[in-house]
């Protein structure tokens, strides 16, 4: 799909758009017709041709719904961007549709590029999921999208946590063989005292693109806690901003993807320091096998006067084959004096060393590797505070790291 069938593609979709949002999703169209593609992105997206990929996508075909796991927490299920089905919320938790409510939101929307054009010129029906003052909630809040069409989706979500709250939200994508691209995007703000753990799953085709962006602005004493897991997907591209407005915001970044054959898997974050006595801490890992391409860009920016600053960031990868391809670029960017500042990257196969301490102890070389993998990607997995979000993430990587990669020593 070049610019003029993407752009027929969001004048279409509008026909069923009522009052200001369609009045909003024409302005974008027309910014993005006029802008072009990626020209305004080009640098941050220098390993990651979008551009190709939506060249490739098929003409629009019914396919089966995928098959996805119930759960025990309430679930939004989303049907190719519509929403199809809604449990039961717990007391403190309100609910309502974006199209509802989009006179107070859509100042809130990021609009800076050609991209975000294109997501709000194809914006469909999202959630704003608000959570009351000082109610903690203790079951996740799923959002499942379904995908079953060879389409182009835009779906949008806002997370507002009030004073001294705490939610996990829990965002996950499914499908099957479709050639769709997922074009999404989350708000998150936390008031002062909140806690937010947002977490994105991601299991979809080998012909798919995936495409998701966060902004989150952490208010004074509050915390943002982001999570990213691409499982599947021929490409997928994940931008984090996370902004700390007040002193006392605390914000954590936590990501693994698990890429084959030729997947490409791209991670972009920004935690900005806006103000002192802020901190951050930030991991990223994948593991990459066959000719797959895995891309983390990390940046941590302390703006002036932000004083008092403690931030750590480090990137792991572990590499199965060595037509595997990782390019990461950790980069820090102060301007104040009284800072406490690390980051790291390290990229390697497995260490024969380890491998051989497992056989000292009669455990078989295959066996061993399958361990050592395992325990990499669930490093990140143990970083989830809500258990049951844990557990059934840690059950869903584990599936993936079991029939993914071909290391031998299974049960």
């Amino acid at each position: 799909m070049n610019i003029e069938n993407l752009t027929a593609l969001a004048v279409n979709s509008l026909k069923d758009t009522k009052g200001p949002l369609k009045e909003f999703r024409q302005g974008q169209i027309d910014l993005f017709k006029e802008n072009g593609l990626f020209s305004p992105i080009k640098d941050s997206y220098k390993f990651t041709n979008l551009e190709t990929f939506f060249e490739t996508l098929l003409d629009v075909k019914q396919l089966a719904l995928p098959d996805f796991t119930k759960t025990d927490f309430p679930t939004m299920v989303f049907i190719d961007g519509e929403l199809n089905h809604q449990d039961p919320l717990p007391q403190g938790v309100k609910i309502t549709k974006i199209s509802d409510r989009f006179d107070e939101i859509k100042s809130k929307l990021t609009s800076s590029n050609a991209l975000s054009h294109l997501h709000h010129g194809l914006l469909q029906e999202g959630l704003l999921i608000e959570i009351e003052k000082n109610q903690e909630i203790s079951k996740p809040i799923r959002i499942l999208n379904l995908l079953s069409l060879n389409k182009v989706s835009a779906p949008t979500n806002f997370i507002f946590a009030d004073r001294q709250s705490q939610v996990t939200v829990i965002e996950e994508t499914i499908s099957l063989e479709s050639s769709h691209a997922f074009i999404a995007e989350t708000y998150i703000t936390a008031l002062e005292g909140a806690r937010v753990e947002h977490i994105q799953l991601d299991q979809e085709s080998s012909n798919s693109l995936n495409h998701g962006s966060v902004f989150a602005d952490v208010e004074r004493d509050a915390t943002v806690r982001s999570f990213f897991f691409t499982m599947k997907g021929k490409l997928n591209r994940k931008n984090l901003t996370l902004n700390l407005n007040e002193a006392g915001a605390n914000g954590e970044s936590y990501s693994l993807f698990l890429t084959n054959n030729r997947e490409h898997s791209d991670i972009n974050t920004a935690i900005n320091h806006k103000a002192a006595d802020t901190t951050s801490d930030q991991m990223a890992k994948g593991i990459l096998d066959g000719e797959s391409k895995g891309i983390f860009t990390g940046l941590i920016h302390i703006f002036p006067k932000s004083q008092r600053v403690a931030s750590a960031q480090l990137n792991k990868n572990l590499l199965l084959s060595k037509k595997a391809q990782l390019h990461s670029q950790p980069q820090l960017e102060i301007f104040a004096d009284d800072v406490k500042c690390s980051h790291g990257s390290t990229t390697g196969q497995l260490s024969d060393d380890e491998v051989f301490y497992f056989q000292a102890r009669g455990i078989p070389a295959d066996k061993a590797r399958t361990l050592l993998a395992h325990g990499f990607g669930m490093e990140i997995v143990q970083k989830i505070t809500n258990r049951e979000a844990r557990d059934y993430i840690g059950q869903t990587v584990m599936g993936h790291l079991e029939t993914k990669f071909n290391l031998g020593g299974k049960e």
